[in-house]
């Protein structure tokens, strides 16, 4: 069994004000014991809401002592006036072997004339008991569905990419940096992706016109006659007036259908403004 655990957590910024990684940590540990967690919203040397800059990434490594930490930064940059630098972006935590990392840069477009800030794609490929897996995780532009769209076609065309290294792999050396690099075509893609159920977004991500391996939603393969179960908006009434709705989820390169077991939204935990999804895979 493999169970994966993704989560918007805020850099740990509860529903009562408070930022707090080890009630993340402790809220993650009570619900499962999970091989891989995906963390969206951490950040290192940001000024958060109390006034703090602190290491996260630093602070969730000493905290999951057990697994291998990937940080994917979406921007990296010197604070102006400080020798200090600033990340933000996306963590991965593994308790299986990690064979290869990558980090992706999506696109921002053009037409910029609205609050928006770089967004990222983190990609690792464990080893595991089954079979080797590829975990993706990300969070989309909030501001613009046009720039969504235009993140989800990279993402399709990285999982593409993916599917074509697999199928048609490029000759290698045994050293060096042509040698050959671990890249599964079985992939789990989750995390924050700022759009609905049903929307444009979403139809263009699960669509078969144009990615061979394409992705499907977990929830509605288990579920299909069921409402996706609401990942934002149960507690935080202030960021989301709109009420409890989805736009967390857990996609699945078709070729894992078969392997999913289940899917799960805690909707009881306020540790965050965002609600933990739990995937399992045999």
């Amino acid at each position: 069994m493999i169970t994966v655990l993704t989560w918007n957590i805020q850099n740990g910024q509860g529903v009562d004000g408070n930022i707090s990684l080890k009630r993340i940590a402790e809220s993650i540990l009570n619900m499962c014991d999970p091989d891989i967690i995906c963390l969206q919203e951490v950040s290192v040397n940001c000024r958060l809401s109390d006034g703090t800059q602190p290491d996260q990434v630093k602070e969730l490594s000493n905290l999951f002592s057990d697994y291998s930490v990937f940080f994917g930064p979406a921007y990296d940059i010197k604070r102006e006036n400080s020798e200090v630098r600033e990340q933000y972006g996306n963590l991965i935590l593994s308790k299986f072997p990690v064979l290869s990392s990558f980090n992706h840069i999506l696109p921002q477009t053009v037409n910029s004339s609205f609050r928006q800030m770089p967004r990222q794609l983190s990609e690792i490929t464990i080893k595991t008991p089954l079979f080797p897996l590829c975990i993706m995780t990300t969070h989309l532009e909030f501001h613009s569905e046009f720039q969504r769209c235009e993140q989800v076609r990279r993402i399709v065309s990285i999982n593409q990419e993916i599917n074509n290294l697999v199928t048609m792999p490029p000759l290698f050396d045994n050293n060096g940096s042509y040698r050959k690099f671990e890249r599964s075509d079985r992939v789990i893609l989750c995390g924050d992706f700022n759009f609905n159920p049903g929307s444009v977004e979403y139809n263009l991500l699960t669509s078969n016109e144009i990615n061979s391996n394409f992705f499907l939603d977990a929830w509605k393969q288990l579920n299909p006659n069921s409402s996706h179960s609401p990942t934002c908006g149960i507690f935080d009434k202030k960021q989301w007036p709109e009420g409890p709705h989805c736009r967390d989820f857990g996609f699945i390169s078709s070729n894992l259908e078969r392997s999913l077991n289940s899917i799960e939204v805690n909707e009881s935990i306020d540790a965050s403004d965002h609600q933990p999804v739990i995937l399992t895979f045999s």
